[in-house]
């Protein structure tokens, strides 16, 4: 029995396996807008032909270097570690200057931070260990949920990433590519100097072509 045939581009639902791998959560797309390629191929002038499998990427760790609520007023420093997963045989991948990652709390941004800039082998899994400050206002009903969740042991919090890349194959590059994540997750604690225990973790995320 020969492989199955594929579908160029196809939706990709929750849990979905390619090859049998496990693979994150895309966003859901909008209406009238063209699904996440499952392969993207592009032909250039020097007759590169470009085959490329979507890199993969995953909040695996959240830890807590500092947290300070006093008054009204949270002071933040925590380290995200995100797995950035390079599945393709041929292609690396060109990681830009311009990232951005940032942690919400019911809608109000608390930390944020950038990632580095590098280039990522062909086949390769890397961690990317991310530092996220900030120092913010809260009103008074969004202190007073966060020292309940506090109390509770279940503290919602909203990831956002993007990042911009290239794909790189012998000597030809491809346009920068934005690519999108959207984690929600919930951590047992907050407290200073401690690798928080991630208890609930839904992730979305999508590559513009």
């Amino acid at each position: 029995m020969g492989t199955p045939y594929q579908p160029y581009y196809a939706h990709v639902p929750d849990q979905a396996h390619y090859h049998g791998q496990p693979q994150p959560y895309y966003y859901p797309p909008h209406p009238g807008q063209k699904p996440v390629p499952r392969y993207h191929k592009e032909h250039r002038g020097s007759g590169t032909k470009w085959c490329l499998r979507c890199p993969n990427y995953d909040v695996k760790e959240f830890a807590v270097k500092s947290f300070n609520l006093n008054d009204n007023t949270l002071e933040t420093d925590f380290k995200v570690s995100v797995e950035a997963d390079n599945p393709n045989d041929k292609i690396s991948i060109l990681y830009e200057k311009g990232s951005m990652f940032d942690v919400s709390y019911q809608g109000t941004r608390i930390c944020s931070g950038s990632g580095p800039e590098f280039q990522q082998p062909t086949r390769n899994v890397t961690m990317l260990n991310i530092s996220l400050e900030g120092k913010n206002d809260l009103n008074s009903n969004v202190k007073d949920s966060f020292i309940e969740d506090q109390k509770n042991g279940k503290i919602p919090l909203d990831i956002h990433i993007y990042v911009p890349i290239k794909f790189a194959l012998e000597n030809s590059k491809s346009k920068i590519i934005d690519v999108m994540m959207k984690c929600y997750i919930e951590v047992d604690s907050l407290k200073r100097d401690k690798k928080s225990k991630i208890l609930n973790k839904i992730c979305y995320y999508k590559v513009n072509f």
